[in-house]
This record gives structure tokens, sequence and C-alpha cells, in this order.
């Protein structure tokens, strides 16, 4: 008994999937439709039961219920979620009947059943959608408002109406609960009159305005989505303001790093002509400067590209003061090339254009590509993509799964196809990498809901930049987490301006420093030998009579060691002073260094026999160097000089040779009064300079030691000091070994 074959062949046509079983579940019938759908044959799957189909996602009391309903004599509808034959999930609306003979007894069950596996999941793309970006409004690090306008009783544009913001749009405006304010109450002081909320409400619109109540300056871009709504993005931007201030102040300071940027800057006034122009701009051009200043810029420009250019210059105002496009030009060569242009308006004191600054970027080899490329699709709706923000959403395996057109830009990948090939570690400079991992790894474990934090970044040609990324959890409709969102804010510019303010202030201080150490030495140690040779010059004249031969010897002695010291010290002045003009050149040759220490042991000898001190040469007489030999004859004699100097009468000064792992290492050692720790750490610091007499009281500046540090590193080398106070003092250079 059951169904009458008739019934059956019917059934074979029904659109809807069919099962008949018995009273104990053994399936004696499906159609047509069951087959092509779960992949059995009829021969294969009569004689089972419905349970092969079973994926375990019902609990038992879902089949306690089925069972009871339909053993009962009932009808139960509801919904199942099967297997196929080879693995794949359908979801099906079931109908299941039970079948009873003219008695009234139940010899089967037949279910009817239709195929739901589509909108199940469109329903939960469109629930994961949705939670996403409700995660992505609330968690933005930019103020979001969603507006719609107020009119008047003439039906005239009057207020903008706040329906829906995030919260951290009430934390940059300082006030929350902004659902039901008009613009103009929230910002009175954005100057949003009707004309320009006619204007948001019909295109995009950027303008930026300081806000005195808030002591802020604030930035807003704007556009226009579904019927009479208003999307408005803004964020603070007091910080790049105060910045940009204190970097006009050092203008000339900058001027270099401008100078020799890769991108195309010049700035030109109302007529389009040229009052500055920096190297790139003329290289691409192939002109020199004097060439370029006081023309037209426009004259370079080809003629079916002049007008688009000019024009986009002439709509910028002081509310929206840049304009971005790209165009080609024409070099003298006659090549042709792209350039991505960035105009801005430049404004006076009170507001008004003066000036037109313009930033180009050469991307003849990107566009060139781009012109092969098809365009991809784009992923998210317009408050995404018109996001200032990167945003990419991050699978557990860190593959980029989805990128915003803001992204793709900040990693100078080519589409967002390129960038979602790689992860997010792929993107994340080695230094940062674990921090990185680790945070995300926590996300996806639920140990956290999101973080921020600053790091860096690496763009695709191998340029590093600062971002700051704030990542968040987004979970499925089970609750677990099974992506995650970042949103990336590029703040190179910002870092870059707090390294070169540091840089500048540090520069600054070694300039103070060192101005302070000239006028030391030229109020102490040039004044006081010219004092002691004008005085005993004046003895001698006036009184040359009544001195014996030994006293004028003594003073002629004295005049003489005087004018040696001066004349060593304006010696070392002059280098020095040289050395921070930078006018030092290298000038390397091959040389003996025995001949150096020769001449040195000439040229001090007298110095030596006076103090009774002997002078030790074991350098050897065959050893080469390749280096400056003017730069090292002066570190010799200034070092065997202060040997000298500081060595007491008895005493002696060595110098030594010797080659040591593929190093040069020369050694001037004496038996002085030696050097006092503390003045050991600073002793070749010119800015911490501390004037020293030798044993027989000679005088120095300390400038000697300071050069010859320099000298010796400008020749690819380092020089080492070792001391201990009483015994003596020994000084090392180290320099690269010519095996020739």
């Amino acid at each position: 008994m059951g169904i009458s074959e008739e019934i059956m062949r019917a059934l074979d046509y029904s659109s809807d999937i069919v099962v008949y079983t018995t009273v104990r579940g053994t399936i004696k019938y499906v159609n047509q439709r069951f087959v092509e759908k779960y992949g059995y044959t009829q021969r294969e799957i009569k004689g089972k039961n419905p349970s092969v189909l079973n994926t375990g996602y019902h609990d038992v009391e879902f089949y306690e219920n089925l069972w009871n309903t339909i053993s009962h004599g009932e009808t139960w509808n509801g919904v199942f979620r099967n297997k196929t034959k080879d693995g794949r999930l359908i979801w099906e609306k079931a109908c299941i009947n039970p079948v009873k003979y003219n008695g009234g007894e139940i010899v089967g069950y037949l279910a009817v059943k239709s195929d739901i596996t589509k909108e199940i999941e469109m329903d939960a793309q469109h629930m994961e959608e949705h939670l996403f970006m409700e995660e992505l409004f609330a968690n933005a690090p930019v103020g979001i408002a969603i507006c719609e306008p107020i009119l008047d009783d003439n039906k005239e544009l009057k207020d903008l109406l706040v329906i829906k913001a995030n919260p951290t749009a009430g934390s940059i405006v300082g006030r929350l609960g902004l659902v039901g304010l008009t613009l103009n109450v929230i910002l009175p002081g954005a100057n949003t009159n009707k004309q320009r909320l006619k204007m948001m409400l019909q295109r995009k619109f950027s303008f930026e305005a300081h806000l005195e109540e808030l002591g802020k300056h604030l930035r807003f871009r704007s556009f226009p989505f579904g019927q009479d709504h208003l999307c408005v993005f803004f964020y603070d931007v007091s910080h790049y303001k105060s910045t940009i201030s204190a970097l006009a102040t050092s203008e000339e300071r900058y001027f270099k790093l401008v100078e020799d940027a890769p991108a195309l800057i010049s700035r030109f006034d109302a007529d389009g002509l040229l009052s500055y122009v920096n190297n790139q701009y003329c290289k691409v051009y192939g002109a020199d400067q004097d060439e370029l200043l006081g023309q037209n810029f426009l004259s370079r420009i080809p003629d079916n590209e002049r007008d688009k250019v000019w024009n986009a210059i002439q709509k910028l105002t002081p509310e929206q003061a840049f304009s971005e496009l790209e165009y080609r030009i024409e070099t003298d060569s006659g090549e042709t090339r792209w350039l991505h242009r960035l105009d801005r308006a430049l404004l006076d004191a009170d507001g008004k254009i003066f000036e037109y600054q313009s930033v180009g970027m050469d991307f003849t080899s990107i566009k060139r590509t781009e012109e092969a490329l098809i365009r991809n699709r784009n992923h998210l709706d317009a408050i995404v993509n018109n996001s200032i923000v990167g945003i990419a959403v991050v699978d557990p395996d860190g593959q980029f799964s989805m990128v915003n057109s803001r992204m793709v830009e900040m990693f100078g990948y080519l589409s967002k196809d390129d960038l979602c090939t790689k992860t997010y570690l792929d993107v994340t400079h080695p230094t940062f990498v674990e921090a990185s991992r680790e945070k995300v790894n926590q996300l996806f474990k639920g140990e956290i809901d999101q973080y921020n934090m600053e790091e860096q970044y690496l763009r695709k040609n191998g340029e590093v930049f600062w971002g700051d990324i704030r990542v968040s959890t987004l979970r499925g409709t089970d609750g677990k987490v099974n992506q995650v969102v970042g949103m990336l804010t590029d703040i190179s510019k910002r870092k870059l301006y707090e390294q070169e303010l540091t840089k500048s202030e540090a520069k600054l201080k070694e300039l103070n420093s060192t101005k302070d150490k000239l006028f030391s030495i030229i109020a102490h140690d040039v004044k006081n030998p010219f004092n002691a040779i004008l005085g005993f010059s004046t003895l001698l004249r006036n009184n040359l009579e009544h001195y014996t031969e030994e006293q004028i010897k003594d003073f002629v002695g004295r005049i003489l060691s005087a004018s040696e010291n001066v004349y060593k010290l304006l010696d070392d002045l002059l280098i020095w002073a040289k050395s921070q003009l930078g006018q030092m050149q290298v000038n390397s040759q091959y040389f003996r260094l025995i001949s150096l220490f020769a001449e040195s042991f000439e040229s001090f000898g007298p110095l030596a026999e006076n103090k009774n001190i002997e002078l030790i040469d074991d350098v050897d007489s065959k050893l080469v160097v390749y280096a400056d030999v003017d730069m090292l004859r002066f570190v010799v004699r200034n070092l065997i000089h202060n040997a000298i100097k500081f060595t007491k009468d008895g005493g002696k000064v060595e110098c030594k040779s010797n080659v040591l792992n593929e190093e040069v290492v020369l050694s001037v050692k004496d038996t002085g009064i030696g050097i006092r720790p503390e003045r050991l750490k600073v002793i070749f610091d010119v800015g911490e300079f501390m004037a020293t007499s030798g044993t027989s009281d000679e005088k120095g500046t300390g400038l000697g030691l300071h050069l010859a540090k320099e000298m010796i590193e400008t020749n690819g080398g380092r020089i080492e000091v070792k001391s201990e106070v009483g015994i003596g003092t020994e000084f090392l250079i180290y320099l690269p070994l010519n095996k020739e």
C-alpha cells in the first residue's frame, strides 16, 4: 500500500523534491528532482534511511518534534540542512504529510521539499554585510554624520538635521547626542550657509573651518546619497595646522629637502607665470631654472591637455583649495609622459589667494600598466569607497579578502586584486611584524575586541611609511570572529615633521655650542700668547741695555714659545673652520708611514731635547697605506706634540706600527701625566672643550684631537685612547690595510 505508480510518474515531473518513506523511515520512492539535487540514483537511495542526508546541524530535539508530529497523523512544516552525495550542503523548506489507508492507518510519509539554499546564503551574506557596515561606522577614527535637509515654510533649504552619528563625531565636537540637532547648532563656526548646504547636497564637497568655540581646525568632506540624504566626514587637523605653521617659520632650513624631492614642485601666480621650480621639475622638462622662471607653465603642456589643467586651477577657492588631476606632457626630447598633479591655492593672512603651488609625480610606468588592466568592481558602498582612510578585511590566514581604493593607493599597488594576493604581514615592516601578529591572533581568539597602534609599513616599491592602524573584529551570525577589519591612516608627514623639528633643534644646539667654543678660544687662548709676546717685546725694547745675555735669551725663548703656541692655535682653527664649512676634501694616495713619523721627530726634536724626553721610532719602514697624506701628517704631528707636551722631563714617547685583522694599527704612547677618566670620555668632543696645560705650561685648545678624529674617520679609520693617571697615555689609530 502507499502511493500508486500513476501518482509516482506524475511526481517525477514536479519541480519540488519528493521523498516517500515507510512508517519506519525507509525510503521507498524519490522523484527525478531528488536525483538531480542529491546525486543518488533511484537504486542507490531506495531502502536507505533519510539519515544518510543528515549533516549533524539539527539536534535530537528537532527530530523528536518532527516524528512526534507526523506519527500522530499531523503535517510537519520546517527547514532542513542536508548534504548531497558529494558533500554539498542543501537548505530545504519541507512539508511532511502522513499517508493513510482507508481505515485511517498511517502506511507511510510523503515529504515535499523545495531548495532554498540560495535564499539562506543571500540572507546570511546580507546580515554579514550589514554587521560589517555597522562596525565600520561605529569604529571609524573620523567623525561621520548622516543628515537630511530641513526646509522652511517656502520649501527652501534651511539647515541639515543629523539623523545618525558615530561616537567619534561627538568626541570631535565635544558634545554627546548629536542625533536630532542641526549642523549649524553643532558647528556654529563652520559657516555652513544655504549656498554651501545646497552644494553639499548636489555633489561631493570638501572644505576646512576653524571653530573658535572648540579651538580646533576641522576638515570636512561630504557626498550626497539615497533620497535627499547627505554623509559628512570630518576630523581634527589642528595638529597638522600647528605643525605647518611651525615649519613655515623654518622654510629656508628645509629648502634643500624640497629641491631634492622626487616630485615636480613649482609655484606660479594667477597668470600662470612660474616663480619657483625645483630640481626634479627642471629634470623632467630638460631645462634650467633660469629658462623656466618667468615662463607660463602652460606653455609646456600639450594643447589638448592645457584647458583641463587651467580650468581645474581656476576653480580653486579658499574653501576648495585643492585640485587633483592627471595629464600628459611632452618633454623637449619629444617623449610623452604622464603626470599626477596636485594644485593648491596659497592664502594670505586675509584668507585670499595670492599664489598657487603644484606638486606633480611622474607615474608614466604605472599609467601605461593601468591602461592594460580591467578595473575591478567596487566591493563596498559609497561610504567605504569615499573614505579618507584605508580599509581592509583580513581572514584568519592573514590574507586580504577585501581592500578599498585608499588602501591600494597607500601601499602603491596597481589594483585591489594585486594587493589581495598579499597578507597583512607582507606589507608590515619587519620591526612590527611580531607585535601585529600577536594583536591579530588575540582578536581571532576573542581575547580583545579591538586595538589601535602606530607602526611602519612597506609600499610595493619598498618605501617605508608610518601609519595609524585601528583594528576591530567582525563576527558571523554564530557570534564567532571570522574576520577582522583594519582602518589605516598614513601619518608619514606628521612623523617626518616631528623628526625634522627634532633634528633642527639638535643642530641648533650644536651650532650654539660651536659658537661658544670659538669665542672661548679667541677670548682666552689667542689673547694670552699675544700678551706674552707684546709684554716681553716691550721689555726688550725699553730695557735691552739693562739685561744680561742670558736674560735676553730667556725673553726671546718665551716670545718664540708664545709665537709657536699661537701659530699652532691659528693653524688648528683654520683647519677646523674648513671642516665646519665642508671644504676638507680627501685626496688619497699611496705613501710610507715612516716618512710622517720621521718628519714629526725631526720637527719636535728640539722640544723633546729641552725636556730630556726620549723619542722612540718603531714604525715599520716598509708599511704603505692609502690615505690623505696631509690629513695623516696633521694627526701624527698633533699626537706626538701632545705626547711631548704632557710628558715630564726624563720621560719617553714611543711610536709603533702593527698589522692586525686586516687593519694597520699605529700607536703613539707616552709616560706622561695621563688623563682623568671623566676627561677621557669627552676628549674628542669639541662641544666639551676643556683647556689643558702641558708639564712645562704649554697651552692647547683641544681642537687638535677633535680634528684628528674627524680626519681619521674621513679616511675610513678610527681612533681610540687608553690612559692611566700618573702612568701615561696611548693613542691607537686603525686604518684599512693596503694589501698592495
